[in-house]
């Protein structure tokens, strides 16, 4: 129930999405009755629309999420490294017939360079599909690709590819007979809080490993600030801090 309703709920909880829905809705009412209710309402989601994209709203707030995860040059002692899928794009996979990944791929990258560094320490892979639909390519397809593109050795990695979101990942590695001493887990800066507090509530010790941060330092100069300024870009970042968000409060509620 918690996979269908999260994926059935993702457009609207997709917060560019809402505000652009009720702008429209709005819009459409006060043009039909011009009620001062419709009014105060197009004027309140247009605000709120223009806020979070003239303003870094969504860059503070995926700051909240991954400053804990920055690397300090602290070494990590790992027998598993376990990989959160996420990082493999399928369908550009699929109708290319080639390797596609997106902004993600540091998790596979960092897991073969972590891998190398530790020869003993073996690579374990979570994740099938989130898709809702069959495409008949799944992630762990799309990893297996990777890691033979770049002759990293198969055997040495794992792949557990029934599994459709985080929950189950996490779930599915704990079924796993192998030592869980000292795990790496490999996912987005941004998405760690919500993988570690699942693995908690799953009684797994788990050392975060981030990477693919998506929050920008501010610059200390007003060119470079308003040169990569990018209102598409704000509105994206706002779009990743609240999913996020709400996946936390919803783990910490249900699970």
């Amino acid at each position: 129930m918690y996979f269908y309703l999260s994926k059935f709920l993702a457009p609207f909880l997709n917060p560019t999405n809402f505000i652009i829905i009720g702008i429209i809705f709005f819009l459409i009412i006060y043009l039909k009755n011009r009620s001062s209710y419709s009014k105060f309402f197009l004027f309140f989601f247009i605000s709120f629309f223009l806020l979070i994209g003239f303003f870094p709203v969504g860059n503070f707030g995926l700051n909240i999420l991954e400053k804990n995860y920055i690397k300090k040059n602290e070494k990590f002692e790992y027998d598993n490294i376990i990989v959160l899928a996420g990082s493999e794009s399928i369908s550009k996979t699929k109708f290319s017939n080639t390797l596609n990944l997106n902004n993600a791929s540091e998790r596979l990258i960092s897991s073969v360079e972590l891998a190398l560094k530790n020869g003993n320490s073996k690579i374990i892979f979570l994740g099938g599909s989130g898709l809702l639909s069959n495409e008949g390519i799944n992630e762990a397809d799309v990893a297996k690709m990777f890691y033979k593109n770049v002759a990293f050795n198969i055997d040495r990695v794992t792949f557990i590819e029934t599994t459709r979101n985080t929950v189950e990942n996490l779930k599915e590695f704990k079924k796993l007979k192998i030592n869980k001493k000292n795990d790496l887990l490999i996912t987005s800066a941004f998405h760690m809080s919500r993988s570690l507090i699942i693995a908690k509530k799953l009684n797994l010790d788990l050392k975060p490993y981030a990477v693919d941060f998506r929050h920008d330092h501010p610059s200390e100069s007003i060119l470079n600030s308003y040169q990569s300024f990018s209102f598409a870009d704000n509105l994206k970042k706002m779009n990743i801090f609240f999913r996020e968000i709400i996946g936390i409060i919803v783990v910490k509620i249900i699970l």
